[in-house]
């Protein structure tokens, strides 16, 4: 496409703000009720906590957890959640290739390890569960190589194609006149921003930034405005051009929500838990009412005695004071039952919102919360079960997320020149593709492994009846393919072509003793021969015929 001017690149964000618009009345109470620490809209403070004002925060708690369970059961920062595999056949047999794919795989997750990769998709899926939809972005670092975070709601719009496939992201970032000195250059900034260098370099300056594929550039070029990706950067008030115009070889940002309705945004488990979360602070100021009133009821005194008696506790009162009468309760009734029940109501709502927010099925995922009794092969299947709940999430959330997060920073240590040298044996068409192995990932995935097992199982007595039906399965593709399901690492799984060989040397070496086997038994025969007289017999005569051909030989 053309390049585009400054004046395009407003009329671009106004138009889609214009549409994210209308979300954000949704967003900003989901933000006061379930996200205080999280989004930023307008006329709010980015270095302040918003102030909730809550009487029970079930919903902030509930989607605490399940964020936590989401990372925990998809990205886990303590074991491998994913990993490559050549896609044919005979490239993922070829020696040396499971070694060049674990070096690989350990390389891309110490680059997501140290660019704060996990800390950014925790928040990340904070916002997926709350907001309904996230952002997030990795950006060149000269330290770590690539950056990761989260662009929090509020701040940022984004466009799909009809693939649904992120095509355009405008954002807007504060600055500082220093930060923007040091990234863009004096000269490329606007005259009031120069000045503020000198005195208030610290001020906060709104900054626009977009990136949108470019559907027309020169290939033939690597400069960075012919990259795939283009970037522009703008202040929002005063500058006459843009302050950067460069590119990327991939998409920096990655978005996704939570369930694809209402538009780009989408909605999520936040949306569905306003209504018990409204309720839920309804039933805590009535439950606060009525222990208020148990403990400090309305109170009748007779004449004038209410302005000279000390209520405070511990308080001493005159008897002549205390008039006739006394003081008494405006009106005598029991709330304890009544708390009582309102607490049991609130209960209700707290499970409903851990329930919304999917708390119980991540709290369940952990084996040690296996039901005393329950066997092993039950509680996997009920793991399972609850899985497949998250199905539907988990099959947007790795192709649109994880899968382009993997390609970038694979695509930036390739640039480093970080990489392995592949083996030499390879196709020449040899590629790559992800797999992924969290625990969401392999309680989904069992269910392949589970027909594998039950497959061998029900043929085992066939087998033993009829020996030869083995010859139906290719046990070495059995091996394979459970070892993939299961997660289990490819370099402990030998290749093909290494089996083989393996198989090869085994049976010469089983021949190269049936050999010696047999000149050890002729040998033995032969000894026994020579004691006796075989001078006239037909064994002479086939031992003379032999020993005639040895010596022609």
């Amino acid at each position: 496409m053309p390049a585009m001017t400054l004046k395009q690149a407003k009329q671009l964000v106004s138009h889609m703000e214009g549409l994210r618009n209308k979300r954000l009345p949704q967003w900003q109470e989901l933000g006061r009720l379930l996200l205080p620490s999280r989004g930023l809209f307008k006329g709010e403070d980015s270095e302040g906590l918003r102030e909730s004002r809550l009487f029970n925060n079930a919903g902030q708690r509930a989607l605490g957890k399940a964020a936590a369970g989401m990372t925990q059961a998809i990205t886990p920062a303590s074991s491998p959640w994913f990993r490559h595999a050549f896609m044919q056949r005979a490239d993922k047999e070829a020696t040396g290739g499971n070694e060049y794919v674990d070096t690989v795989d350990a390389t891309i997750r110490a680059i997501l390890s140290a660019g704060g990769f996990y800390q950014a998709i925790h928040a990340f899926n904070r916002e997926l569960m709350g907001f309904a939809c996230a952002l997030l972005y990795a950006e060149d670092s000269q330290k770590t190589i690539v950056r990761f975070g989260c662009q929090t709601c509020g701040t940022y719009c984004v466009a799909v194609d009809a693939d649904r496939n992120l095509s355009c992201v405008t954002r807007r970032v504060t600055m500082t006149p220093t930060d923007m000195e040091k990234r863009f250059g004096k000269d490329k900034l606007c005259s009031a921003t120069v000045s503020k260098l000198e005195t208030k370099p610290y001020d906060p300056i709104n900054v626009v930034h977009i990136v949108r594929a470019r559907t027309e550039r020169d290939s033939t070029k690597i400069d960075s405005r012919n990259m795939p990706f283009g970037s522009y950067w703008y202040e929002e008030s005063g500058g006459e051009d843009f302050l950067q115009v460069g590119g990327f070889h991939e998409m920096p940002f990655f978005f996704t929500t939570w369930e694809e309705a209402r538009g780009v945004y989408g909605t999520g488990p936040g949306d569905e838990a306003l209504t018990d979360q409204r309720g839920i602070e309804g039933w805590e100021a009535r439950k606060a009412v009525g222990v208020e009133k148990m403990i400090d009821p309305p109170m009748l005194a007779p004449g004038t005695l209410k302005q000279h008696v000390d209520r405070r506790p511990g308080a001493i009162i005159p008897a002549g004071m205390s008039g006739s009468s006394g003081w008494k309760a405006l009106y005598e009734v029991n709330f304890g039952p009544a708390i009582a029940a309102v607490q049991a109501e609130i209960n209700q709502i707290a499970l409903r919102l851990d329930d919304i927010m999917k708390a119980n099925i991540f709290a369940n995922m952990s084996l040690e919360t296996r039901p005393a009794g329950m066997t092993m092969t039950e509680y996997m299947d009920r793991r399972r079960r609850a899985a497949e709940l998250m199905g539907p999430t988990v099959s947007a959330y790795e192709p649109r997320v994880l899968t382009p997060v993997i390609e970038r920073v694979y695509g930036m240590i390739d640039r480093w020149g970080l990489l392995p040298l592949p083996p030499e044996n390879l196709s020449q068409w040899a590629s790559l593709q992800v797999s992924y192995m969290s625990p969401m990932a392999q309680m989904l995935e069992q269910s392949g492994a589970v027909a594998i097992q039950s497959l061998l199982e029900l043929l085992l007595p066939v087998i033993k009846a009829s020996p030869e039906i083995v010859d139906k399965l290719d046990c070495d593709q059995v091996v394979d393919e459970l070892a993939q399901r299961l997660g289990v690492p490819a370099s402990i799984i030998r290749s093909d072509e290494v089996v083989a060989a393996i198989r090869q040397q085994r049976a010469e070496a089983q021949a190269a003793q049936q050999q010696q086997q047999n000149m050890a038994q002729t040998a033995q025969i032969a000894a026994q021969l020579g004691n006796m007289r075989t001078q006239g017999t037909v064994a002479g005569e086939v031992l003379d015929v032999d020993a005639e051909r040895k010596e022609q030989v």
